[in-house]
């Protein structure tokens, strides 16, 4: 798949974000640790994260932005919990510590819908232009490829599949309908996985035989 990276071009660009500030790492982290899809990064609200448990809860996406955001259910209508690693709970209670800050200096100029990512003044991060311009920046910086906003989904699933994260795990994290969705958007990298089985199937049985020589 081209819309997605290797693993060392998302350690770069990682690595490269965090110097954009709080909520800019946060939510490019999110996006490529969890798969969420765009609308639901921008309907995120903070009650449904549980940065104790470390964990975040999609129950709805954002549908439509403006004065009066229009929030709905996910594309497939179902809910999912799905589980962070430390680093990026860390980053998001850095982000809600900042962002109450400017909340509290702005005052009742902010307009707070209880977003985990919002504009300045509290409004909904804008779903079709959601930072174009400082995520160009930032792959410029990185030296990575080129990839769609898409494509950090695309990364973090072809990155857990090549890592031989289970099928039924990445479906349920992506919040796909049914496995075979999964298995037929991300066929390509199922062929590493058979081979590296291949591979370990091989060297077990050598194992084996090896085994009843020495020991025959």
């Amino acid at each position: 798949m081209v819309n997605c990276w290797e693993e060392d071009e998302a350690e770069r660009f990682v690595a490269t974000i965090k110097a954009a500030g709080p909520q800019a790492v946060a939510f490019y982290v999110l996006a490529l640790s969890t798969g969420l899809r765009k609308g639901e990064l921008c309907g995120l609200i903070w009650s449904a994260v549980d940065l104790k448990a470390g964990t975040v809860s999609i129950v709805r996406q954002l549908v439509k932005t403006g004065t009066r955001p229009t929030f709905g259910p996910t594309k497939t209508g179902r809910s999912r919990t799905i589980a962070l690693d430390g680093e990026t709970v860390e980053l998001l209670r850095r982000h809600r510590v900042h962002q109450a800050a400017g909340r509290l200096e702005l005052g009742t100029t902010y307009v707070d819908h209880g977003l985990v990512f919002a504009r300045e003044f509290g409004q909904p991060v804008l779903m079709n232009n959601i930072g174009q311009r400082e995520y160009a920046t930032l792959i410029e910086a990185a030296g990575v490829r080129p990839i769609t906003f898409h494509g950090l989904r695309h990364t973090c699933a072809t990155l857990l599949l090549k890592k031989n994260t289970p099928v039924h795990v990445v479906q349920q994290r992506l919040g796909h309908k049914g496995i075979e969705t999964t298995l037929d958007v991300y066929a390509h990298a199922l062929p590493s996985m058979q081979q590296e089985a291949a591979e370990t199937v091989g060297r077990r049985c050598m194992d084996e035989r090896i085994g009843a020589v020495a020991f025959g």
